[in-house]
């Protein structure tokens, strides 16, 4: 009787909880639904707000979310959340246009690592199509395995050049799949920001950094971020910027 009466209470909690999940998604996309009007009727502040609470969403949504409130940011004048929400959505996708605005944004206030060259092209194309590169990498790594595995059986003997470049080729192999770790992008909101030598206030100041300015950053050490920027290394505080991927 126990047990009927417990099974009775876990399945009330599970239908009460996806009764609920259910409820709060119909609410964030019926937010959504109103933002989308907000927009289209030029009431931009309002339907910022909508937005802005609406962006932990899946990519595809999240992606447009951010084109919407980089035009209002815009039309705005606030070159700086504009520049922000165009290098978040950069980050997942190669668009000429957009790139062609954060270089016009940039040059206007003076900054640097928005110009479009060969190295935007190269960091576009990997994250764009990150999930196909790994793919075929790793089907030459199991194809190379697989030759490897069938020369055993057979005690075929395996040359040790060929067995070094295969090594080689999986130590590259693991670099480009951690890429994405060191080479996060952040964006500068504060005036003044330090670059410093090592993580603390006292710390030698090596470069002052602009609102705006662009950072690739890589661990975090208490409130410090170490980063690089124009050929230097050094740490700033986490606070003085935001990530855009």
């Amino acid at each position: 009787m126990q047990v009927s009466h417990l099974n009775k209470i876990i399945l009330f909690i599970f239908f009460y909880l996806g009764t609920l999940q259910q409820a709060n998604s119909q609410i964030d996309r019926n937010e959504l639904v109103l933002a989308d009007s907000l927009f289209k009727t030029n009431r931009l502040l309002e339907a910022e707000k909508l937005y802005q609470s609406n962006l932990a969403r899946p990519s595809k949504i999240s992606q447009n979310i951010k084109l919407r409130l980089a035009y209002i940011s815009k039309v705005k004048n606030d070159w700086l959340r504009e520049l922000y929400y165009l290098a978040s959505i950069q980050s997942k996708e190669a668009n000429a246009e957009m790139a062609k605005r954060m270089e016009e944004i940039g040059a206007k206030q003076e900054l640097r690592g928005y110009e479009i060259n060969w190295s935007n092209q190269v960091y576009w194309i990997y994250f764009s199509y990150f999930p196909w590169i790994m793919g075929l990498l790793l089907l030459l790594a199991i194809y190379v395995a697989t030759i490897f595995l069938h020369k055993y059986k057979r005690k075929i003997a395996i040359k040790t050049a060929h067995l070094i470049f295969f090594s080689v080729y999986l130590v590259l192999l693991s670099i480009v799949a951690n890429f994405p770790d060191f080479l996060n992008f952040g964006i500068v909101m504060n005036d003044k920001t330090y670059l410093r030598n090592f993580a603390s206030s006292v710390a030698p100041v090596k470069k002052t950094l602009k609102k705006g300015s662009l950072i690739t950053y890589w661990g975090k050490k208490d409130i410090w971020e170490k980063c690089y920027f124009e050929g230097e290394f050094g740490f700033i505080k986490s606070a003085n910027y935001l990530k855009i991927n």
